[in-house]
């Protein structure tokens, strides 16, 4: 009984990184959703970027491409907004959880004696 204890407490810091590496993930898509929502008000209808999850076409948002694109178009359409910065610091925060999480769950890993 004293092992699954040990255990769980291993497993909860687990999925604490995970659950803010996930939050990073719906916050990276939430600005980059609103990005192109302020970018295809400039763009006439057959060049504007679909917003959807479930769309597939060469011009849908997960293409890393049209990340870049949109991330010029922003740019030259709004100087001075920060949703560009916000767009960074969410990839930034994925990257960082996610090697947490693995790290935590490396140095765990390891079957103790007992």
């Amino acid at each position: 009984m004293g092992a699954i204890a040990v255990a769980a407490r291993y497993i909860m810091g687990f999925f604490f990184y995970f659950g803010i590496f996930y939050s990073a993930g719906l916050a990276h898509w939430m600005v980059l959703k609103r990005i192109a929502k302020e970018v295809n008000q400039h763009l006439p209808d057959s060049e504007q970027y679909p917003t959807s999850v479930w769309v597939f076409s060469p011009r849908s948002l997960q293409s890393p491409i049209n990340e870049i694109k949109l991330w010029r178009l922003h740019r030259q359409f709004f100087r001075e907004s920060y949703l560009r910065w916000l767009h960074l610091a969410t990839w930034v925060l994925m990257i960082l959880f996610f090697v947490l999480c693995v790290q935590f769950d490396r140095s765990h890993s390891i079957a103790h004696p007992g």
